[in-house]
């Protein structure tokens, strides 16, 4: 209704529930706990995010709620819309990091009293004919009595309250001052500058597959964008002694400098850290690592990308600007012939547009 009323675009975030047969569900009325986080998949949710608020485009999986499954994929646009929407039951799962990004506009949950969100929320699953009638009625009754304790919780998450007439208000008012502030961008404000050292290792692709060369690539806690192993360097410390702290920090493996080759010196935006320009020293290394390799550190999950491709594997997230603009172009010129090594209360959380 907020986001049918303000004609701001919005992604919805039942769109990233898991799997009904996924057995690490919880369970409730002998079905799966489709109200409680562990259903959902935040950190997809979240590279989703991110990826509109880069890029304005980003591939959203399609959620049958009466089949319990994701059915495919959709591309979402929100073309130059200087904010949107991610409207949802779990927005609150998002507030930190949204906003630990630079992303977060504003956290809104819908004021309604308790008898106008079970009937909305009925009407709803009735007409979308999510679940049976006995276990909807069922689960509507369940989530009225605990209304109020989740109102308390999402506020102290950092959601504010809102009417609805005054919560469409508060939304023209962010569209104004997002627009605002990419019109300020546009004429200059300064950006602050970041020192950073990056390792790309490097691995000859699976037997069979379609291209040459591997990369790796990591996620930090909380973001959505891919990356190098790497970050920024201590007082006193150089480039190379920085890539190889950080090595061993994030995955626990011990090179010698001698393992590390430059690849070269880059300047691109951040893709973590609002206003902000990095400046990277990247080294390049085929330094084994263990098969079952662990991050550490502040990194999430890793991932190994082909060298020839320039966007994410399919649903893995985007990948950050200084990967796309300088490190794997430089790394195609490099990995080519003669190279050495080449072989319902409602929940709607605005997201500012990076």
């Amino acid at each position: 209704m907020v986001v049918r009323r303000s004609g701001v675009p919005a992604l919805n975030l039942d769109d990233f529930y898991r799997d009904g047969e996924d057995p690490s569900l919880p369970r409730r009325f002998g079905i799966p706990d489709w109200d409680l986080p562990a259903a959902w998949d935040d950190g997809a949710a979240l590279a989703a995010l991110t990826a509109l608020a880069h890029d304005g485009a980003a591939e959203i999986p399609t959620y049958s709620i009466s089949q319990s499954r994701r059915t495919g994929t959709a591309r979402l646009e929100i073309g130059d819309a200087p904010l949107f929407i991610a409207e949802g039951i779990f927005a609150a799962e998002l507030i930190a990091p949204l906003a630990a990004a630079g992303l977060l506009a504003e956290a809104i949950v819908l004021d309604r009293s308790v008898p106008v969100v079970f009937v909305l929320r009925l009407l709803r699953d009735l007409r979308e004919r999510r679940k049976s009638v006995p276990i909807l009625v069922q689960r509507g009754i369940a989530l009225a009595r605990q209304q109020g304790r989740d109102m308390v919780r999402w506020k102290q998450a950092g959601l504010r309250p809102y009417s609805l007439r005054a919560a469409v208000g508060r939304l023209g008012e962010l569209v104004q001052l997002a627009e605002a502030e990419r019109r300020c961008r546009a004429v200059g404000a300064p950006s602050a500058r970041l020192r950073i050292a990056a390792v790309c290792f490097l691995r000859d692709a699976p037997a069979g597959a379609a291209h040459r060369t591997e990369l790796l690539c990591v996620r930090k806690h909380g973001t959505g964008s891919w990356m190098q192993v790497g970050g920024k360097l201590d007082p006193g410390e150089s480039a190379r002694e920085a890539a190889l702290r950080e090595v061993e920090e994030e995955l626990g493996a011990v090179l010698r400098a001698s393992d590390l080759e430059e690849l070269g010196e880059f300047d691109a935006v951040a893709a973590n850290e609002p206003a902000t320009v990095v400046r990277s020293s990247v080294f390049t290394t085929r330094a084994l690592l263990p098969a079952t390799l662990q991050v550490r550190a502040e990194l999430a999950e890793h991932q190994w990308i082909p060298v020839d491709e320039n966007t994410a594997p399919s649903g893995l997230g985007r990948l950050a600007p200084l990967l796309v603009q300088h490190i794997l172009p430089a790394l195609r010129g490099r990995e080519g012939p003669g190279h050495e090594d080449a072989p319902t209360a409602e929940v709607a959380e605005p997201t500012r547009r990076g």
